[in-house]
């Protein structure tokens, strides 16, 4: 809520998916806070986020939440999928490239 970075992140990840790239998004930690409404309203750059994800979704159809975020996801407009952090760990052992932020 108080750094560029999450927002940032969502940006990256909408250029490479709107190029040839596979993209794959994982929240942890705070990051599914990007989801809520909160994050419109309190939210380092949370107007962006509000540009950035709707359009990230026409290429990435559901975007990961790690299962233990303390985050209430019920209301949110995006399609999300909950993972343990196996699962987590099992996706990022599977690709060829990363990028945290």
């Amino acid at each position: 809520m108080e750094s560029h970075r999450a927002v940032e992140g969502i940006r990256i990840a909408l250029g490479l998916a709107a190029g040839e790239h596979e993209v794959t998004v994982i929240l942890t930690g705070d990051a599914p806070r990007l989801l809520g409404p909160e994050m419109e309203e309190d939210g380092v750059d949370g107007e962006l986020a509000e540009k950035f994800l709707p359009v990230l979704m026409t290429f990435v159809p559901t975007i990961f939440v790690d299962g233990t975020a303390a985050v209430d996801l019920s209301n949110s407009d995006y399609p999300t999928t909950t993972l343990s952090h196996d699962e987590i760990a099992s996706r990022i052992a599977a690709t060829s490239r990363l990028l945290v932020f």
